[in-house]
């Protein structure tokens, strides 16, 4: 592992120089299988997992065994680190959602990352921001937005956070899911993207056709989220 594979993770490209020189080798460039479980609710926290292509979902799971998805990681973020630095025991399960690679490191290594660079630390901070943000944000979007323009939100988001540009390698139950509805619902709503020739609706697979008139059709959280991150990842410089 060179200090150059590090850049393709939207955080470790934060790192200074000759941090990343140091700590390249000790990551590990891992697969991501579709389905992979990466860890379970409850588990022992021994690595964290840096993606640079793919998808990753967070499901929350209740006592009863019931899960739902709340969250989704890609090359902009790591799995598993707010664990790695507070209780060691995740909370949540993480699944790969869509096939790639991330950059793996063991949650001993991850803390004297955090520990040696001022740079990553604060880019961590402001990643946990993000998270909160977006936790909230999703929360008010379920609540006020209807299947429609929350599936197209959904879509350019994964497609952005997964480092993809026009087919998303998702099925009709995997955005069922990532939105809480049922899978009849999304193909419905599919269907009349299909039909103003915003997407392809292919098996196992949506291909974007027209980018602005999703961007349209999706709920004004897509721009809340869209300057929020911008506002988050490159704050006003103080005077």
């Amino acid at each position: 592992m060179s200090a150059s594979d590090l850049e393709e993770n939207a955080l470790l490209e934060r790192l200074e120089d000759s941090t990343k020189v140091h700590f390249a080798p000790r990551f590990q460039r891992v697969r991501l299988n579709r389905g992979e479980v990466l860890h379970n609710q409850g588990q022992a926290v021994d690595r964290v997992f840096f993606p640079v292509t793919g998808l990753i979902a967070i499901h929350s799971e209740t006592l009863a065994g019931e899960s739902v998805q709340t969250g989704m990681v890609g090359c902009d973020g790591v799995v598993g680190a707010p664990e790695a630095v507070g209780s060691g025991q995740h909370l949540c399960k993480a699944v790969v959602l869509i096939p790639g690679a991330a950059l793996r490191l063991s949650a001993s290594g991850y803390r004297e990352l955090l520990d040696e660079s001022a740079a990553f630390r604060s880019a961590m901070g402001r990643f946990a921001e993000l998270q909160l943000l977006e936790a909230r944000q999703l929360m008010a979007c379920n609540a006020l937005h209807g299947v429609d323009s929350r599936l197209g939100r959904a879509i350019l988001e994964a497609l952005e956070r997964s480092c993809l540009k026009h087919v998303l390698p998702l099925t009709q139950e995997a955005l069922a899911q990532m939105l809480g509805a049922q899978r009849t619902t999304v193909a419905v709503s599919l269907s009349k993207f299909q039909r103003r020739g915003l997407i392809k609706n292919g098996r196992g697979a949506v291909e974007l056709r027209d980018a602005a008139g999703l961007e349209r059709a999706a709920c004004n959280c897509r721009k809340t989220l869209q300057f929020a991150r911008g506002e988050i990842r490159h704050p006003p410089i103080a005077v």
